[in-house]
């Protein structure tokens, strides 16, 4: 078996840096049908870092999400840049 030593997410590292303007999805469930609503989300990347997650070390980013208020440390899997 081939391991790798990587970080999970190196590869998306060179694509984001503190300052882009991301989005992802948050999933909450809807509190009376149950059903499970994505929400879009829109952030500043703030901070970039990597974390040891269940033994292996991810890439994550630190993000503002303005509408309301709140940091989110999100993989930066997760996460798609928004372009001009």
């Amino acid at each position: 078996m081939n391991t790798n030593n990587r970080a999970f997410g190196e590869s998306f590292r060179d694509y984001f840096k503190i300052g882009d303007l991301v989005t992802w999805k948050l999933y909450k469930q809807h509190g009376n049908t149950g059903e499970i609503v994505p929400y879009e989300m829109t952030g500043v990347i703030t901070d970039i870092y990597k974390s040891k997650m269940s033994g292996r070390c991810v890439w994550y980013a630190k993000v503002f999400e303005a509408g309301t208020g709140q940091f989110y440390n999100m993989s930066l899997l997760t996460l798609t840049l928004i372009k001009n």
